[in-house]
C-alpha cells in the first residue's frame, strides 16, 4: 500500500471520528468540524511528505494545502468576528 492511499484511509478514519464525537453531546457545529478536519489533514500531509524525493502527487497535496489554509485561516477569522461581538 502506498503512502497516499493510507493517507486518505487515515484522513477517512479522522473525519468519521470527529463527527462521531461531534454527536455525543449532540453539537453539530459545521465551522468546529472543519477547523478539526484541516488540522488532521495538515497533520496526515506532514507525515505522508516525502524527504529526498518529488512525486507527482505531492504538487497537487501543494495545491490543497493552500487551498485548505485560506479556508482554515477564513474559519479563524469568522471566529474571531463571534467573538469580538459576543464581548461588546
Amino acid at each position: 500500500m502506498h503512502k497516499k492511499e493510507v493517507a486518505s484511509i487515515a484522513l477517512m478514519v479522522w473525519m468519521l471520528t470527529v463527527s462521531n464525537l461531534m454527536g455525543v453531546p449532540y453539537d453539530s457545529d459545521l465551522k468546529f468540524f472543519i477547523a478539526v478536519t484541516l488540522v488532521g489533514f495538515f497533520i496526515i500531509v506532514y507525515l505522508i511528505h516525502p524527504v529526498f524525493s518529488k512525486p507527482a502527487y505531492i504538487r497537487n497535496v501543494y495545491r490543497m494545502g493552500i487551498v485548505c489554509t485560506a479556508l482554515f485561516g477564513l474559519i479563524i477569522f469568522l471566529r474571531v468576528l463571534e467573538l469580538i461581538e459576543y464581548l461588546s
